[in-house]
C-alpha cells in the first residue's frame, strides 16, 4: 500500500490513564478519513501525537516516509503535515440555535 500517514503500534499514557494502546493506521495517498470516537477515547491525543505536541512513549508515526518521532510541532509542519485548532466562537447577543445555525438573526 502506498501511504503518506503510518501510525505504528502508538502509545500515550498520562500517568497511568492510557490515551492511546497499540494504536495502527495506515493512511493511502489521496485519501480523506475520519476519526470518531466518544469524549476521552483518545482522538485529540492521536492528533497531539501526530503533529508532535505530544510524543508517544512507544510506537512510530511515518509521514511520507519520514519518522516524525522527536521532531518540533514546527518541524513537522515544515514538511506538509499540519493541523487546526477548534476555535468555538459563540455571539453571545443571538439565541443558541441562531449560534448553532452559524447565522446572524436580524433585529
Amino acid at each position: 500500500m502506498n501511504s503518506v500517514l503510518n501510525i505504528i503500534n502508538a502509545n500515550k499514557n498520562f500517568d497511568g490513564t492510557i490515551a492511546l494502546d497499540d494504536f495502527s493506521l495506515d493512511v493511502p495517498k489521496s485519501s480523506i478519513i475520519g476519526i470518531i470516537g466518544p469524549n476521552g477515547a483518545g482522538k485529540t491525543t492521536l492528533f497531539n501525537v501526530i503533529t508532535g505536541f505530544l510524543t508517544p512513549d512507544s510506537g512510530k508515526i511515518i509521514y511520507s516516509g519520514r519518522d516524525l518521532n522527536g521532531l518540533s510541532p514546527y518541524r513537522i509542519t515544515r514538511l506538509g503535515m499540519v493541523r487546526t485548532f477548534q476555535q468555538l466562537r459563540l455571539i453571545t447577543r443571538i439565541s443558541v440555535l441562531d449560534n448553532r445555525r452559524g447565522s446572524v438573526a436580524s433585529t
